[in-house]
């Protein structure tokens, strides 16, 4: 019983130092993170988008694409566009080139997920089918079908 309690305060201290190590690279106000860190948390910038779909403030979304931070410009195209899927918004047109600027953009943005991934990728990386998988469970479960 104590090596089984040793063992689970070893996990839980590593990935705490893990953390604080991998988080040096990059800027926590500009993450991207549907599940960080030990308990799974989600970032700022996702609790903040997150908050303002809860809350319906759909135009409040749509300011966020001209935002200075990275992670704001990302969450709002992906929610956006659920929105328009989903008939609940209509974008204008400067919206649209603003989007397809922001899924061209080299610039980088910070990313997490889970304990010991922290990284810094360009944004045009996030639209990837790849990237965009870590986003979809995020938008199908603050978007389900009613």
């Amino acid at each position: 019983m104590k090596v089984k309690i040793l063992i689970v305060i070893f996990l839980i201290s590593a990935c705490c130092i893990t953390k604080v190590q991998a988080q040096e690279n990059v800027d926590i106000d500009e993450m991207i993170g549907f599940a960080c860190y030990y308990g799974g948390e989600q970032s700022k910038t996702v609790k903040k988008v997150t908050r303002k779909l809860i809350n319906k403030k759909y135009k409040n979304i749509a300011k966020m694409l001209t935002s200075d931070n990275n992670a704001e410009r990302y969450m709002s195209v992906i929610t956006l566009e659920k929105l328009v899927e989903l008939n609940n918004y209509k974008l204008t047109e400067v919206q649209k080139e603003i989007i397809n600027e922001i899924k061209q953009s080299k610039k980088l943005v910070s990313v997490c997920s889970g304990c010991v991934y922290f990284s810094k990728v360009e944004l045009n990386t996030m639209f990837s089918p790849e990237m965009k998988l870590f986003a979809q469970n995020w938008l199908n479960y603050y978007f389900k079908e009613e």
